[in-house]
């Protein structure tokens, strides 16, 4: 599980820290500051977890997810302090800077790509967070879930258009999984980017049908279905 191997990989930094700060002559003092600096990545690594969330996949593309800043205000605001997420990403910016060491040693590290990739991509850096899904992706033996959050990665970074490694992603997480909603919805802009409106209009429909009330998929997929529907009639008319 990728808490799992975060909270691992934060007891491993934090032993390291524990062993590295220098002793001082007063015993119980020296040890509970080892200990209090030592325990930070821990606390720090929890706190991450909850933050980025679990390996569950959101049913909404990165571009219209409820919560997710603009990826230029995101870079934009990374050295403002008077950023409501200042804080917050600062925290996760060291976090990241340790795992970066950490991978550096075990690039092997699964767990650790994946919460690279999230993090980086939670931070604005759409690059770093494409290259550490695609290490992800390989690690695990190419995870139909992985490959659905690294296209969604890769289609954000490149401002909607589905290149030939996302359009295999997408496929495979399809295959494997033929009732993903965000698969499905990703499916339907293939077809849609394809200039096969009216099976991206079927696809849409089909899975508009079967998205839950309150899941923020809905509305993207609805405004997708609106402009291929007049996009058709609009067709139809010139003929």
């Amino acid at each position: 599980m990728i808490w799992l191997g975060l909270l691992v990989l934060a007891c491993m930094v934090s032993f390291v820290i524990y062993v590295s700060v220098p002793k001082t002559d007063d015993q119980p003092k020296r040890s509970l500051g080892r200990v209090g600096v030592a325990v930070v990545p821990v606390i720090g690594a929890m706190g991450l977890y909850v933050f980025l969330g679990n390996p569950t996949l959101p049913a909404q593309p990165y571009a219209d997810r409820d919560g997710e800043r603009n990826l230029a205000a995101a870079a934009a605001a990374a050295g403002n302090v008077t950023d409501p997420n200042y804080k917050t990403d600062q925290q996760i910016r060291k976090l990241l800077n340790q795992i970066v060491l950490s991978l550096e040693v075990n690039p092997r590290n699964l767990q650790g790509w994946i919460v690279l990739a999230r993090g980086s991509l939670r931070l604005g850096n759409v690059e770093r967070a494409v290259a550490a899904f695609a290490r992800a992706y390989a690690l695990s033996g190419h995870n139909p879930l992985l490959a659905i959050e690294y296209a969604d990665t890769r289609i954000t970074a490149q401002n909607g258009e589905i290149d030939s490694t996302s359009r295999d992603l997408v496929l495979h997480a399809l295959g494997q999984m033929p009732n993903h909603l965000l698969a499905r919805y990703y499916y339907g802009m293939m077809l849609k980017q394809d200039d096969k409106s009216e099976q991206a209009l079927r696809v849409l429909s089909d899975l508009h049908r079967d998205i839950p009330k309150d899941d923020p998929l809905g509305n993207a997929t609805e405004s997708e279905i609106k402009a291929l529907q007049k996009k058709i009639d609009q067709k139809v008319e010139a003929e």
